[in-house]
C-alpha cells in the first residue's frame, strides 16, 4: 500500500512538473518572440534614452547638451535643476543599461530585461499560489489564466517598469504572509522587497504599503504578527524617505476632486471587468466569500484570507490611482502589477466551478483563455452600451478619453488568435518609417522639429530632436532642418507657420500616420499594421 502510496506521489510531481514546463514553454513563446518587430514606443523610449545616458554619465539625465527629454509642461515634476530625471523611480534604468552595456543599446536589448522579469513574475505567481493555497489545482489555473492574459503579456514586452512593478508586488505580499512565521529571512525578504517595489514603481509602492499597514492593524491576528510588521515598516520607511524626498512624490498627481475620482475609478472598473475578471464571476465570488465569512461556505480556510489581503491591495491601488491621478490619464498600464492579484481569485472561481460541474469549468476556462464572452456581461448588452455616460458622470476633465476601449470592451474578440496574428506578421509604423528615412538622408547636426513622439527619434538617431509633447525648444526657432507633423501631436498651426514662412519639400511615406508607434493599451493596441490610415509625413528644409 506504501509503495502504491509513493508511485502515485511520484507521478503526480511528474505530471506537475511536465506542466509546469509545458506552460513555461508557451510563456517563452508569447514573451520572446519578435522583440524587435516594433519600434520602440514614446514612453519606451523614454526609458531607453535615460538608460543609455545613465550607462554613459552615470545619471538618469534629462539633457545631455543636445537633447532634452520632457513630457510634461511642468519640468520640475520631471527632473531637477541640474537635469537629473526624478519622475520615475530608477531600477529599470539601471537594468537596461545593463543590457545595453551587455548587448548594445538596440531595442531587442532594451526589451530583454523586463521580458525576462515578466517570465520570473510567471515563475513566483505560480510558486506563491502553491504555497499559500491547499488546492494543488488553483496554480495550474492561475498560471493558465496569467500567461494567457495576452495585455499583461503585451506590458511584459515594454521597456518599461511594468514588470518590475508586476515582481516585486507579488514578492512584498509573499514577504508579508512570511512574517508571521518567525523564519530568519522573512524580514529582510520582505524590506528588500518593498524597497525594490518603491525603485520600480512607487505609484504601486505607496498604496500597497498602505494596504498591508491597515491589513496589519485591523486583522484578528496574533500581536506577534503586528510586532514583526512595524519594525520591517520602519526599516522599509528609513530606506525610501531620502529617494521620496529627493524625488520630490508629494508633487505629484492632482488635488482630490469627487467628480474626477468617479471617472477615474468607473475606468479602472471598466478595465478589471471587461478586460481581466469578468462582473459576472466576480459577483459569484463576491457572494462565496461573503457566505464563507458568515458561515461554511464554499472557500476553505486559507482561501478566504488570502482573496481579503489581495482584494485590499487591488482596492488601496485603484482609489488611491483614481483620487489623486493627473488630470484624464486613466490607462490600463497604471493597474498591470495588479493583474497577478486578480487572476488568482479568478483561478479560485474557476475552480470552484469544475468542482461544482466539472464540464462547466472546463468550458469557462476554455472561454477566460481564448475569447472576452464573459466580459460581454454587461458590456456587450446593447441597452448598456448606448448608456450617456458623460451625463451620468459629469467632470470638468476629459476623462473618458479610453471611449475606444469603452466601445471595444463590449464587441467580441480573441486576444490570443489576435495577438498570433501579430506574431507572423511584420508590423510597421510611422517610427519605423520615420527613422528608416532620416537615417538614410538626413545630415549629422541636423534639427528635427516633431510635434509627437520625439522620444523615439533620439534613441534611434544621432540628430538633434526639439517639440516633442512638452514643446520644448520650439519658440524663436529659425528653420529646422526637418519637421514632422503627425497627425495626432500637438501644436499643428505652430509647424503649419514654420512649413509655410520657410522653404520645404514635403515627403510622404508608406507608413500609416497612427497616434502612438504601438502601445500596449487595451482597445487601442494595433495587432497588425494599421490600413486605412493618413501616411506619416516630413518636410526637408531645401537649401
Amino acid at each position: 500500500m506504501q509503495a502504491l502510496v509513493r508511485w502515485q506521489m511520484e507521478q503526480h510531481f511528474v505530471a506537475e512538473r511536465i506542466f509546469f514546463a509545458i506552460v513555461m514553454a508557451v510563456a517563452g513563446i508569447l514573451l520572446f518572440a519578435d522583440l524587435d518587430d516594433q519600434y520602440l514606443w514614446q514612453d519606451e523610449a523614454e526609458t531607453a534614452v535615460l538608460s543609455r545616458r545613465l550607462l554613459s554619465c552615470g545619471l538618469p539625465l534629462a539633457n545631455d547638451g543636445r537633447n532634452l527629454v520632457q513630457q510634461a509642461d511642468a519640468p520640475f515634476v520631471e527632473y531637477t535643476a541640474d537635469y537629473i530625471w526624478i519622475y520615475h523611480s530608477w531600477l529599470q534604468y539601471g537594468l537596461t543599461a545593463l543590457f545595453f552595456a551587455l548587448l548594445g543599446p538596440t531595442t531587442t536589448a532594451a526589451r530583454l530585461p523586463f521580458v525576462t522579469v515578466g517570465l520570473l513574475t510567471i515563475v513566483l505567481f505560480y510558486r506563491l499560489s502553491t504555497c499559500w493555497l491547499e488546492n494543488a489545482r488553483i496554480p495550474r489555473l492561475a498560471m493558465l489564466l496569467l500567461v494567457f492574459c495576452i495585455p499583461f503579456i503585451l506590458h511584459m514586452r515594454q521597456c518599461r517598469y511594468y514588470a518590475l512593478a508586476a515582481l516585486f508586488t507579488l514578492t512584498t505580499l509573499d514577504a508579508y504572509l512570511l512574517l508571521p512565521s518567525g523564519k530568519a529571512y522573512a524580514m529582510p525578504y520582505f524590506v528588500l522587497s518593498a524597497m525594490l517595489l518603491y525603485h520600480s514603481h512607487y505609484g504601486a509602492f505607496f498604496p500597497t504599503m498602505g494596504a498591508l499597514t491597515l491589513g496589519t492593524l485591523f486583522s484578528s491576528a496574533h500581536c506577534r504578527e503586528r510586532r514583526l510588521f512595524v519594525p520591517a515598516l520602519v526599516l522599509v520607511i528609513l530606506g525610501v524617505l531620502p529617494w521620496a524626498i529627493f524625488m520630490r512624490v508629494w508633487a505629484r498627481g492632482a488635488p482630490f476632486t469627487f467628480d474626477r475620482f468617479t471617472a477615474h475609478l468607473t475606468q479602472y472598473f471598466v478595465y478589471v471587468t471587461g478586460w481581466l475578471f469578468p462582473l459576472l464571476l466576480l459577483l459569484l465570488l463576491a457572494g462565496w466569500y461573503a457566505r464563507s465569512r458568515t458561515a461554511e461556505g464554499p472557500l476553505d480556510a486559507r482561501e478566504a484570507p488570502l482573496l481579503a489581503l489581495f482584494s485590499l491591495v487591488i482596492v488601496a491601488n485603484i482609489i488611491l490611482l483614481a483620487a489623486f491621478a493627473v488630470y484624464d490619464w486613466v490607462y490600463f498600464r497604471y493597474i498591470v502589477h495588479l493583474v497577478p492579484l486578480l487572476r488568482l481569485p479568478l483561478a479560485i472561481t474557476v475552480d470552484k466551478i469544475y468542482g461544482w460541474v466539472r464540464p462547466l469549468g472546463i468550458v469557462v476556462l476554455v472561454m477566460l483563455t481564448t475569447t472576452n464572452v464573459l466580459h460581454l456581461v454587461p458590456y456587450g448588452l446593447p441597452s448598456f452600451s448606448e448608456l450617456p455616460l458623460r451625463n451620468v458622470f459629469p467632470t470638468s476633465v476629459a476623462w473618458w478619453n479610453a471611449e475606444e476601449v469603452w466601445h471595444k470592451t463590449g464587441q467580441f474578440r480573441s486576444e490570443l488568435w489576435m495577438y498570433a496574428l501579430e506574431l507572423i506578421h511584420p508590423y510597421e509604423g510611422p517610427i519605423e518609417g520615420l527613422v528608416a528615412y532620416l537615417q538614410t538622408h538626413a545630415k549629422p547636426g541636423d534639427t528635427v522639429l516633431v510635434n509627437n513622439e520625439d522620444l523615439p527619434l533620439m534613441f534611434y538617431t544621432d540628430l538633434k530632436i526639439i517639440g516633442g509633447l512638452s514643446a520644448h525648444d520650439v519658440t524663436g526657432i529659425v528653420e529646422p532642418d526637418w519637421v514632422i507633423d503627425r497627425q495626432y501631436g500637438h501644436y499643428r498651426d505652430t509647424l503649419a507657420k514654420i512649413i509655410a514662412a520657410g522653404h520645404y519639400e514635403r515627403i510622404e511615406l508608406p507608413y500609416p500616420d497612427i497616434h502612438w508607434e504601438n502601445r500596449p493599451q487595451p482597445g487601442s493596441h494595433h495587432y497588425l499594421t494599421a490600413r486605412g490610415i493618413a501616411n506619416v509625413t516630413l518636410y526637408r528644409r531645401i537649401e
